[in-house]
């Protein structure tokens, strides 16, 4: 475990091979990062204040170069430089839009969802523009996104029980209902999401507890899986592709534990439980060179690494600045 001044909310791996972490209530971007040398490991944490006052940091993305995060309570899209620590600021043009869900494209650009103001946007670096796209619904609480596939950015909306879809080759929405249509099932919203290079999305639910992936293009139906523990409220979700099998992380936050499964038979490969009673998990990432599993505790707070062969690791740490 790792201790932390103020609770976590997101969490990313990347960029200077650090663990990225947002801290709402702090005001503040975090980083950790391992030092190993010979047979001793230090701790590094990094606390980055935002110029902005109560901007409530919310949610990452990271790419070589930088930090982005949506500030929601602040209505603005924050850049931190990996390289220096300055970090750069920029409106959203829609006012108390509450920004949430952030992911970098291939191509380089921004996308983010605009909780409050039901709209997706995209920031190009170069310029510093924004450029916003109203959805089409009202209500929307739009909250997660996923531009991994450079034809379509996914995005939940469970105000309405949605997954949406932008495809900006064609400036259009694709518009899925989540419904699971076996008995004692019904509409259902998404909690985590995660999309494979080809623009198949993966989402999480609460209620009856499962994941799904929609096969998006010709068969253009949802494919339910029964989850291995029925109790579960999964949070977060995490595809990871090896050696051509594709397999899932959740993030369970009723049960406080981190599972692996294969995606294609739902067989549970990992299971370790995390944290106490007061824990309240929030975010999952992996980090697919060294196979660690982080997450975030915005109860207690702190973060967790889950190791191969994924035992919960303890640490402390050794420098703080």
């Amino acid at each position: 475990m790792f201790p932390l001044p103020a609770a976590p909310f997101d969490i990313k791996v990347g960029g200077g091979n650090r663990i990225w972490f947002t801290l709402p209530e702090a005001n503040q971007i975090g980083s950790l990062e391992v030092i190993v040398s010979g047979t001793i490991t230090q701790h590094l944490y990094t606390f980055y204040s935002l110029p902005t006052p109560n901007s409530q940091p919310y949610r990452l993305a990271v790419d070589s170069n930088y930090v982005w995060f949506t500030q929601k309570r602040g209505n603005r899209i924050g850049r931190l430089s990996i390289n220096d620590g300055v970090i750069t600021e920029y409106t959203v043009p829609t006012p108390a839009s509450e920004p949430t869900g952030i992911d970098v494209a291939p191509d380089g650009r921004v996308w983010f969802v605009e909780s409050k103001g039901d709209k997706v946007a995209v920031l190009t670096p170069s310029s510093g523009t924004i450029q916003e796209i109203d959805v089409g619904y009202s209500g929307t609480e739009l909250d997660r996104i996923d531009a991994t596939s450079a034809s379509i950015i996914w995005m939940t909306a469970p105000g309405i029980e949605m997954l949406l879809g932008y495809r900006p080759a064609f400036n259009d929405f694709v518009s899925i209902q989540i419904v699971d249509m076996r008995p004692d099932a019904g509409p259902q919203a998404a909690r985590g999401l995660s999309a494979t290079s080809s623009g198949v999305p993966w989402i999480s639910t609460k209620e009856l507890p499962k994941v799904a992936s929609y096969q998006y293009g010709t068969l253009a139906i949802w494919i339910w899986q029964t989850y291995p523990v029925e109790n579960a409220d999964l949070v977060d979700i995490v595809l990871w592709n090896q050696s051509g099998n594709t397999l899932l992380w959740t993030l369970d936050a009723v049960n406080r534990e981190v599972l692996l499964i294969d995606a294609g038979t739902m067989r549970l490969l990992q299971r370790v439980r995390l944290g106490a009673g007061d824990s309240i998990l929030t975010a999952l990432a992996f980090d697919p060179v060294t196979q660690v599993v982080w997450i975030a505790d915005a109860g207690r707070p702190a973060l967790y690494a889950v190791e191969p062969p994924y035992t919960l690791q303890m640490h402390l740490p050794l420098v703080m600045r």
